[in-house]
Parts: C-alpha cells; sequence; structure tokens
C-alpha cells in the first residue's frame, strides 16, 4: 500500500476500534486495514461535508444579519426624506416627571341655558393637550386646521432647549442665522403633529398654515408622519393685494401663504363644490347635415358617419339647452369621459384631416342619435373638438372639484375687527376657515374640530358663526406678551397691540373672543379718506406753512362728515387722513364654553407611575374622564366620588375615585348612580378588571362599567408620555 502521508490516525468509536500507526498503513498486516481504510474515507468525506455544511450555514446568517441591518437603516436613516437634529425640548420642571391631566377653571367658563353646544378651551402648553386628548378624543376628530409659528425669523417662536436651559430658562428666540433654527422648530412640530395624528378619525382631515420658510420642510415631515398617500393637496391662499407690501427686505412681495391638507387614511371623501348649472350660455351651436349620404366608416364596434367641408354647416344659435355646446378635447378630457376616450382611440390618428366632422352613434347621455367629433382646423391646431348636448337629467347645480388656489385677500384685509379683540400676529378670517370646514366636510354641520395653536380664537368663531352643532376645541398656551425691564412689565416687539390693550397673554385673547362671539360685541372700524397730499421736496419746504393752512381749512369743511383727522409724512408725503369711525353691532350666537387648564399629578412619569402616582390621578382625573364622555358639567362631589352630566342630555359619568370600598362609602356611590336617568359611564378606582363591581350594578339598564387609572397611564405609556 502507497505511503499515504498519515503519521497517526485515532479513530474516536469506541474502544473496540484500534489505533493505527504509521507502520501498519505501510505493511498493510493489520487485520482490520481494509476496513479501516474505507471507514476513514468515508468519515473524512462527512466531516467536510458537515464542515460544508456549517459554513453555509455561517454565511446564511451572515447574510440574514446583514438584510436586516439593512432593513433598520432604511426604517432609521432614510436618506430619501427629511434629516434633522432632534433637539431635545425642556418643559417646566414640575411636568417633566409627572402625569399630565386637566382641570377645569369654573370662573373662566361661559354656560348658558340655550340648547346649544359647550366647546373646549385648553390653557397650556399643547403638547401636555395633546396627550391629554389622546385620552379623551382619540380617533373622534373630524378636521384639524392650525396656524403654527412659520419660523421667519422674526415672528417670536421660541424652543427651550433643554441643554441650554440654564442659560435660557424661558427659550432662545430663533433668528435666521441660528444654526439650529429649522431643527428646533421640526422638532417642535414633529411631535406634536405625531399626537394630533392620533386623534383624527379614519375618515379625518387636518389643514396646516404656513408660508415659504418651512414649507418644504413641513410638506415631507407631514409625508412621514400622515403618509405621503394621504397628502391631498396644496392649496395657495391670497392673503394680501401685491401692491400691499409689508416690509421691503423680500426679492420678491409675498402676497400668498400655503395651505397643506392631509387624510387621515383612503376612507376620507373629500366634498365638491355646488356651482350654477342653469345658465345656457354655451350651448349656441347646432350643426346642419347637407348630404344625405355621408361616408361611413367602422371605428371600433360603431358606424361612424363621415362629414368633409362643404358637407356640413355649424350654424350660432341663441343660448338654448336644446342646442349644443363646442368642448375642446383637451387635458383631462381626453382620458376623462367617453368622448374623449373614443377620440384618442380613433380619431385622433385621422387628425390631419382637417375640418371634418364625425357623427359617432350611442355617446353620451342627451338623447341625441349621435354625437359631432370635429377634427383640428390646419396643422397650427393641436386638438379637435365634441359637440354635446345638455344631459336629459340635467339639474340647475353641478358638483365640480375645488381649486387648490383661494383668493381670501379681501377677508384678510378687513380681519382685524373681527371677534372684537386685537391680534398682533394676523387673525384669519372667519370666511376662510369656514371655506376650509365646507371643503373638506361638505354641508355636515355634526363636525368635531380641533385647533391647538389657537391664537385669537380664529377657528371657535368661524365655527359658532358657521351654525355648527358639534364641538369645537382650542388649545392656546399662556404666552406672555410682555418682558420685564428693569421690574417694569415691557410690551414684546410682536405684542405691542394686544399688551397695550390689556392682555398680558395669549390665551386671555383667545377666550375673551369666544366670549364677545358668545355674548355679543361691538366693533369699533375706523374708515380713512385721504383729503390732501403733497410730495414735501426740498424745492417745496418753504411752502409747509402754506399746507398747514390748507390743511387746517380742509378740516373745517369737512368736520360734518368726518369724525376724526389725521395728518401724517409718509415717504415724504404731508397727507390729510378724514377718518370715520364705523360701529358694527355683532350680535350673541350663543353657545357656552368649558376652560380647562393642564395639571400634572405624581413624581413620575406615566411609564415610570408608583401605586401611589396611580392613587392620586385617579382623584384628579374628573374632568379628564368627563371631558372622555363630553359630559362636562359637575352635578357633585364628595371625598370618594364625583358625578357629571351632559348639558342638553340625559348622559352621565359617575367616578369612585377612592381605594375605600367599605359600605358606607361605596353604598353611597351605588346608591346616586342608581337614581340617574339615561346613559351612565361609571368609572371605578381598581387595581384591574372592575368585573367584580358588576354585581353592584346588576340591575341597572344603559351603564358602562370602566376602571380608573390603568387605561389613562397604557394610553400615556403608548405614546411614550
Amino acid at each position: 500500500m502507497p505511503d499515504t502521508g498519515v503519521d497517526i490516525l485515532i479513530f474516536d468509536g469506541g474502544s473496540d476500534i484500534p489505533t493505527l500507526a504509521t507502520e501498519d498503513l505501510k505493511s498493510g498486516s493489520h487485520p482490520f486495514l481494509v476496513y479501516r481504510c474505507q471507514v476513514i474515507v468515508l468519515c473524512v468525506k462527512l466531516s467536510n461535508m458537515e464542515e460544508n455544511l456549517d459554513e453555509l450555514h455561517r454565511k446564511i446568517k451572515d447574510l440574514e444579519g446583514q438584510v436586516a441591518y439593512l432593513n433598520a437603516q432604511l426604517k432609521q436613516d432614510n436618506r430619501f426624506g427629511l434629516r434633522w437634529i432632534d433637539v431635545p425640548e425642556a418643559f417646566d420642571k414640575d411636568t417633566e416627571d409627572a402625569i399630565p391631566t386637566l382641570e377645569e377653571v369654573p370662573e373662566l367658563s361661559i354656560t348658558t341655558d340655550d340648547g346649544k353646544p359647550t366647546h373646549i378651551l385648553i390653557e397650556g402648553d399643547n403638547y401636555h393637550a395633546l396627550t391629554c386628548l389622546n385620552y379623551t378624543h382619540q380617533g373622534k376628530v373630524d378636521v384639524i386646521y392650525i396656524d403654527p409659528p412659520y419660523n421667519t425669523g422674526s415672528d417670536g417662536f421660541t424652543y427651550k432647549d433643554k441643554r441650554f436651559l440654564d442659560k435660557y430658562p424661558d427659550g432662545t428666540q430663533l433668528p435666521k442665522n441660528h444654526p439650529l433654527r429649522h431643527s428646533s422648530w421640526l422638532s417642535f412640530m414633529s411631535k406634536r403633529l405625531q399626537l394630533a395624528s392620533s386623534l383624527m378619525k379614519q375618515d379625518g382631515v387636518i389643514y396646516i398654515s404656513i408660508n415659504e420658510e418651512e414649507y418644504a420642510n413641513l410638506k415631507l415631515l407631514c409625508d412621514s408622519i400622515f403618509g405621503y398617500a394621504n397628502y391631498i393637496t396644496t392649496i395657495t391662499v391670497k392673503v394680501r393685494h401685491e401692491n400691499r407690501i409689508l416690509k421691503g427686505d423680500k426679492p420678491i412681495h409675498e402676497t400668498t401663504e400655503l395651505l397643506l391638507m392631509y387624510r387621515k387614511s383612503n376612507k376620507f371623501e373629500i366634498s365638491k363644490r355646488v356651482v350654477d348649472n342653469s345658465d345656457p350660455k354655451d350651448y349656441i351651436y347646432e350643426i346642419e347635415e347637407l348630404v344625405d349620404n355621408p361616408k361611413i366608416i367602422r371605428l371600433g364596434d360603431k358606424d361612424v358617419k363621415v362629414f368633409y367641408p362643404g358637407q356640413y354647416r355649424i350654424v350660432e344659435c341663441e343660448p338654448n339647452f336644446k342646442h349644443l355646446k363646442k368642448i375642446n378635447i383637451r387635458g383631462s378630457i381626453k382620458a376623462g369621459n367617453s368622448s374623449g376616450r373614443f377620440h384618442m382611440s380613433y380619431l385622433e390618428e385621422r387628425n390631419n384631416e382637417f375640418n371634418v366632422i364625425y357623427k359617432v352613434p350611442n355617446i353620451g347621455d342627451d338623447g341625441r342619435d349621435g354625437r359631432y367629433f370635429l377634427s383640428r382646423s390646419d396643422s397650427n391646431h393641436t386638438n379637435g373638438f365634441y359637440f354635446q348636448g345638455a344631459p336629459l337629467k340635467k339639474t340647475d347645480t353641478k358638483e365640480i372639484p375645488y381649486p387648490n388656489f383661494l383668493d381670501f385677500e379681501q377677508d384678510f384685509n378687513l380681519v382685524g375687527t373681527e371677534g372684537g379683540v386685537p391680534f398682533d400676529g394676523g387673525k384669519k378670517p372667519i370666511a376662510f376657515i369656514q371655506c376650509l370646514l365646507k371643503i373638506a366636510k361638505g354641508d355636515r354641520k355634526d363636525l368635531v374640530v380641533l385647533d391647538f395653536f389657537a391664537g385669537s380664537g380664529s377657528t371657535a368663531h368661524a365655527f359658532i358663526d358657521g351654525g355648527y352643532n358639534g364641538q369645537v376645541i382650542l388649545v392656546q398656551a399662556p404666552e406672555k406678551t410682555y418682558n420685564i425691564r428693569n421690574g417694569n412689565k415691557v410690551a414684546k416687539d410682536n405684542c405691542k397691540g394686544v399688551f397695550n390693550a390689556g392682555f398680558e397673554n395669549i390665551t386671555q385673547i383667545t377666550r375673551k373672543r369666544i366670549e364677545n362671539v358668545i355674548r355679543g360685541y361691538v366693533t369699533d372700524k375706523k374708515i380713512s379718506k385721504i383729503l390732501f397730499e403733497e410730495n414735501l421736496s426740498p424745492s417745496k419746504l418753504t411752502k409747509v406753512p402754506d399746507y398747514l393752512t390748507t390743511i387746517n381749512e380742509l378740516k373745517k369743511e369737512n368736520e360734518n362728515f368726518f369724525n376724526s383727522f389725521n395728518v401724517k409724512v409718509i415717504d415724504s408725503v404731508l397727507t390729510l387722513f378724514g377718518e370715520i369711525s364705523k360701529k358694527k353691532e355683532c350680535p350673541p350666537l350663543g353657545n357656552s364654553l368649558k376652560y380647562y387648564r393642564t395639571s400634572f399629578v405624581g413624581s413620575n412619569s406615566a411609564s415610570r407611575a408608583t401605586d401611589n402616582d396611580k392613587t392620586i390621578l385617579a382623584q384628579k382625573a374628573g374632568c379628564l374622564l368627563a371631558l372622555a364622555e363630553n359630559t362636562l358639567y359637575e352635578m357633585k362631589k364628595t371625598d370618594c366620588y364625583q358625578i357629571f352630566k351632559d348639558k342638553n342630555r340625559d348622559v352621565w359619568t359617575a367616578i369612585y375615585f377612592k381605594e375605600d370600598y367599605r359600605p358606607k362609602f361605596f353604598n353611597e356611590f351605588v346608591a346616586e348612580v342608581e337614581q340617574l336617568k339615561g346613559i351612565k359611564n361609571v368609572y371605578i378606582f381598581s387595581w384591574g378588571d372592575v368585573g367584580s363591581f358588576d354585581s353592584y350594578f346588576e340591575n341597572l339598564s344603559e351603564i358602562n362599567l370602566k376602571s380608573i387609572p390603568q387605561p389613562i397611564l397604557d394610553i400615556y405609556k403608548s405614546l411614550n408620555i
């Protein structure tokens, strides 16, 4: 046997298999040699196969790991989209390790006995308010409209950067050259839009006003939060005249703002606008056939009559729905109806035959025996036409899509006196917001509408003025309108008007406007008319005394026509204004308002809540639970329970918030619930399921038994609060 080059082979097969030395292999004298050599070869092959399989498994594991890593990168490090530095946001110290809830401020609520809805105003940071609303209104909101800070660098937007809170406890203003200006704004908006998204109904919609400063960033942010497939449109809104320049610091004058529109899901159906369809002004044509036997060609499944020039005449008539309307085959019409599709399928290729009419049978709903198509007139024209009669089922109105351009220039120009409160930041006209509600939900009035950048309260005003019978929810932080300088209150640059009017924070303005709308108010608008103008060029300065004499004479001549006069020099032009004070009485519109303030309980966040934190939350959650059930009016409160009622319906919320279930306390609560007529939502403090309390209420109808506080904490924890 040839030398194998193997010195020693040792079988690990048991004691009956001997060890073979090199000399045995060389001599071939060992009795087990042949058999053992076969085993050796087999073992080597199996060993190699196992090694190959192990190597294959290792490679598969490596590839699986790489795929998992790449998938994670695609989710977390998506290069296509918006990327920014997430700037950590700081909140007041007593809110950082606590659980948010709501408490009513009774003296600021407004109650009327008119049977109309009660609306909600929450004072507090909208981040915390939106957290609370995720318990009370998750999946309940029809329409959200917000007008957030535009982050222009001069609009007063401040951000509390947690890393520099010691240096800037009230937040840092973000001028245009701030290195984290956009990242701070995106961090601010992202958290709030994520919370808002879960409040929307499946057929809900959100509008966001913005200008070009952050539009591109906001669009990508909304794509990531609401989903690109749920983007509906960007509406361009004309807000000022092209000659009304606010500042001269931009190369292009901004006359428009932008409005992003997203839906929650494909269950949202946008409404259409109804326009007049009773004017026959376009129905002015008739086609006269001048030959009895025109050429007939087969196009698709139709026998089409062909009329060449000289074989027909197009006659213009007085407008009447019995005639035809001429329609240019272009754009969406080419594929948007049966006439356009027929033209593109069969007649487009014949468009080099000019001024030919094709009469196609069995198209349209106008009751005629055929539809006339006219080819283009010459090579300089691109499109043909067809002639359509009025539909047999024509109505005096028709529905067409809304445009992505809205002209509210006049409304924005006259918005100053709306609501009877000043607002330096610029109000949104109520007609504009009512238009958005109509685009979103048509004529529906039972809407739940949310605005968590409430400002002057325009959304509530629009809602109440529009006769809506649902509910509007406003959120506004109590942003100060002043700074302290040398111990004195001094108006902020962007709040001079409101501070001078006596408002020390923005929420006061919001509430005052709602009160005005509910109870009525009077506006005092000044209308100015120019009575005298003179350019004060250097050569005319010597004539100023004469001009002033003329101005005094004009004042006397017009004193019966104007309430006051104002003399100004504007851009070197001496001007006399006559001013008329025009008062307008705005009648009360009724409705009611509940005023809440965000508050905080416990010593830990929701995710780390202790039993003590949970006990305190149960005792302080009354307003939160009442808001969730829309039973906003407290009827009774003891040391153990609270009872709330809806103002206009027999719907109740009863809350037992103590862990003390001794009969003298709990039986009193049960007795109170038994007296309630109508729907009863009963909350009981429990460390687990409330099923053990069923027997107490088994004889009552229309009762919903629920536990607290764990469901509140579960929702907060799902939000990572």
